[in-house]
């Protein structure tokens, strides 16, 4: 009579070797993520980017090597001592105004359709933006704390994350899309 535990036992071994495989693809992705690309989770804490995060919505970012016009991101800043959630509307070289309730970027109207409303302030450009800093603005305009009120630019180096994934409350989770920024000239 042959022996009927040596295909269980491989079959066990091979179970096990897929577990261990999964488990170590798991943990690799999580060290990835938290490790590598800086995960960090967030409470959006104002109102200031409505319709595009409400206030209270639980929101992932992740690092980027780059971060461009249009990217929502989390930032630490130190005046305020405390983290943003806002828009990037200008970088290096940039020259951002805002006139009759639009944005204008090196002085050609920038299409917007995630601001809340038209802009009821004027906003002149400081001059160029500077290397290694960003011009942020919130998506509710005319109720956001950015840099139209504080008239300075933020440094990169202070950028946490771009939000890329709201997870609560569950009816508005999913991902973030990114939308470049652009004027109407297409740069």
């Amino acid at each position: 009579m042959a022996d009927e535990s040596f295909p269980t036992q491989r079959r066990v071994r091979a179970s096990l070797w897929l577990a261990n495989l999964l488990l170590l693809c798991f943990f690799g992705s999580l060290a990835y993520l938290f490790i590598l690309r800086e995960m960090r989770f967030f409470v959006v804490p104002s109102r200031s980017m409505e319709p595009t995060l409400m206030q209270g919505d639980r929101i992932v970012t992740l690092n980027e090597a780059q971060y461009q016009r249009g990217d929502v991101i989390v930032i630490w800043d130190e005046s305020m001592n405390d983290f943003m959630v806002k828009r990037i509307a200008g970088v290096n070289g940039d020259e951002v105004s805002i006139e009759g309730g639009a944005l204008f970027l090196n002085g050609a109207y920038a299409s917007e359709p995630y601001v809340a409303e038209p802009m009821e302030y004027e906003f002149k450009p400081l001059g160029r933006i500077a290397p290694g800093q960003v011009l942020l603005l919130g998506d509710n305009r005319n109720i956001s704390d950015d840099s139209s009120v504080t008239h300075h630019s933020y440094p990169v180096d202070q950028i946490v994350g771009r939000v890329r994934y709201i997870y609560h409350p569950f009816e508005r989770r999913g991902a973030m899309p990114r939308y470049p920024l652009e004027n109407s000239l297409g740069h």
